[in-house]
């Protein structure tokens, strides 16, 4: 039932244009440097030789080192001469100097800490330990004019032993006339807020268990969207829910359809990129609502043909330092046979920024899964964040309390959340963490 499923050779190439750009930059002061060096030692020969020091082969040496000198100077002004454009704007970036191309480095480091509390654990009460949960690096920009963009991303996954690298998105999106959109390649699908908005701009040290639970994450698909003053929508054709990194022959997937739009009441967009509201932001308001259906191959041995439903509705009010954010969730997964539930879960969450970069925060978190087994998620996580540098630089601290048991279903290696024991509950995890974006 759980929907989740639990790109670096432009280095190279960024950093010699990088040393390249930063050459030039310096090559007058370079210049000058060596040249006044030439200078100091024909002065010192000069005074301890009088005027016969300066002999044929002493001339030919000076004349070459002259031509060296002037040989860099002229090999390090060519990328300014080439009119390449670079600078810092969210990332690292070169561009052509007619604007019709650029390349953003850009990157997210996560160091988290945890405290983890469980009466009675089959295995240890209390586990504790360091952790990097988030380490990317992202490459994105345009190319041909400014209505080719790009995007590729991976992440060093610390989820597996080895922490090996894997790919996250990497598409090509298309800008059209009208404020339309097309986009082809692997990245989230278009359903939940929580799960669109990204890591780096979440208000706790980890997104809720609802939405590791009911988040439909990445798909290799296409996708259709439109942008306007104050409505926005995108409709996909997927592969189907946590199908990334897979093969077009290899998912049991007959078709996946996804679909969000989103309505701005007042504010602008930017603001609802994040959970924040600055202590400078204006009033604003949005709602949105998403659906997702998927069926499995119709006459295949391996599946059950079970047919998936979602729908997800949410609202963001937010304005001068305060915030409320609420979502609701209703599932139904049928196969006519052995599998029909429907289960239901809402979030609640809002914040207050009592200095200009000091926030606290608040959250709670429930489910039914429709299984009479399965004990209902309750769930209270509160915290505090420091911003050195809005998102960039901040350090987030939360501890969440498990009222009911914590069930298997619910539980999330990612959120640092165990599975209890039956008939416990009260698990405790603490968080802290420290987030750099470069």
């Amino acid at each position: 039932m759980i929907l989740t499923k639990r790109v670096g050779f432009f280095c190279g190439a960024t950093a010699l244009t990088l040393t390249g750009v930063a050459g030039a930059a310096t090559v007058d002061a370079d210049t000058n440097a060596r040249i006044a060096e030439l200078e100091a030692q024909v002065a010192a020969l000069t005074a301890a030789q009088g005027d016969n020091w300066l002999t044929e082969q002493r001339s030919a040496e000076v004349r070459s080192l002259v031509q060296d000198v002037l040989a860099d100077a002229d090999t390090r002004t060519s990328l300014l001469q080439s009119g390449m454009t670079g600078g810092w704007d969210n990332g690292f970036w070169l561009g052509s100097p007619d604007g019709n191309y650029m390349l953003r480095v850009s990157g997210q480091v996560q160091v988290r800490y945890v405290y983890n509390f469980q009466d009675e654990s089959p295995v240890d009460d209390n586990r504790s330990g360091f952790e990097n949960p988030r380490t990317k690096l992202i490459f994105d920009g345009h190319i041909i004019d400014k209505s080719w963009k790009y995007k590729v991303q991976g992440a060093f996954s610390t989820l597996s032993d080895d922490g090996e690298f894997e790919l996250e998105d990497a598409y090509i999106q298309k800008s059209l006339d009208n404020g339309w959109n097309f986009k082809a390649g692997q990245l989230k699908l278009p359903f939940n807020r929580e799960e669109l908005v990204s890591s780096k701009y979440q208000l706790a040290v980890e997104r809720s268990l609802v939405n590791e639970e009911f988040n439909l994450d990445r798909a290799a698909m296409v996708m259709v969207g439109y942008d306007a003053e104050q409505f926005r929508a995108e409709a996909a054709f997927s592969n189907g829910a946590g199908t990334s990194n897979s093969g077009a022959l290899t998912r049991d997937t007959e078709f996946a359809l996804t679909a969000r739009g989103e309505f701005l009441a007042a504010g602008n967009w930017k603001q609802f990129d994040d959970f924040t509201s600055w202590q400078e932001e204006d009033y604003g308001a949005m709602i949105g609502a998403a659906v997702h259906y998927e069926r499995e191959e119709y006459g295949s041995a391996a599946t059950d043909e079970l047919e998936t439903f979602g729908f997800t509705a949410d609202a963001s009010v937010e304005g001068g330092g305060w915030g409320i954010f609420g979502s609701f969730y209703y599932f139904t997964f049928d196969d006519d046979d052995s599998v029909d539930v429907d289960p239901i879960a809402f979030t609640i969450q809002g914040s207050f920024m009592f200095t200009p970069d000091w926030e606290a925060f608040a959250r709670y978190e429930w489910a039914d899964s429709d299984i009479d087994s399965v004990e209902e998620l309750s769930l209270v996580t509160v915290g505090v964040t420091k911003y050195w540098k809005m998102h960039s630089m901040k350090w987030q601290s939360d501890i969440g309390w498990g009222i009911n048991e914590i069930e298997a279903v619910w539980a999330s290696g990612r959120a640092n959340w165990r599975t209890d024991s039956d008939d416990e509950d009260g698990q405790i995890v603490l968080r802290t963490q420290l987030q750099l974006l470069f």
